[in-house]
């Protein structure tokens, strides 16, 4: 029988000690004004079918960046050819680690625009689009006193949704396993906060509790 998984595309760039979260077709644009884009040349794929994701990295910023670190987190459905992997039109060697791709740009000089492409192939049948399965609860890092954001663990690409003590709701999506959300006030000692999760086509997960200072 024949097995689909849905293509995501999504992709992480951490930046003086910032990540930029970027999904297909979508464009972010950071203080130092790097542009980033992603596509993918199908939606959905059978097993055994190959995946081109092609990202555009353009440096709109006054001066030249360096150190880059470009990151892709691959569906553990898929598998990463690592010779497919090019940058501008080269062929470059990029880390694999865990499922995530690893690439450090040296440097980005202004107005110049990047092309990062490669390839993936679909290996293993996925539940996409089966909503009985039930999303795994994310984790809560310890939260001290007078704390001004809560963190955590996640799913890479799930939506995490945070209420915090006093009623109000915010949300953020996991990048690379991570994620952050800036608390509307000051959090203080004994206080709870209750975060939960939701992948795309499963049920939302059950809610996971911290109490400040503990």
């Amino acid at each position: 029988m024949e097995g689909t998984i849905k293509n995501k595309a999504m992709v992480g760039i951490e930046l003086c000690g910032r990540t930029v979260e970027v999904a297909s077709d979508v464009i972010e644009t950071v203080p130092v004004k790097l542009k980033i884009t992603k596509s993918q040349d199908c939606e959905v794929v059978a097993i055994g079918e190959r995946i081109k994701y092609t990202v555009h990295i353009e440096n709109e910023c006054g001066g030249e960046l360096r150190h880059v670190k470009f990151k892709d987190e691959i569906d553990p459905c898929c598998e990463f050819l690592p010779d497919t992997f090019m940058v501008n039109g080269e062929h470059r060697h990029a880390e694999f680690r865990e499922g995530v791709i690893e690439y450090e740009i040296e440097e980005i000089h202004r107005c110049e625009k990047m092309e990062i492409t490669f390839e993936v192939i679909a290996t293993e049948r996925c539940c996409h689009g089966c909503h009985t399965q039930q999303t795994e609860r994310p984790t809560i890092r310890t939260v001290l006193p007078l704390a001004s954001a809560v963190s955590g663990t996640g799913i890479s690409g799930a939506m995490v949704t945070v209420e915090f003590p006093c009623g109000e709701i915010r949300r953020t999506n996991v990048v690379m396993r991570n994620w952050m959300i800036l608390a509307p006030e000051r959090l203080h000692m004994g206080q709870i906060v209750t975060a939960w999760q939701k992948e795309e086509n499963k049920k939302e997960s059950e809610p996971v509790t911290r109490r400040v200072g503990l």
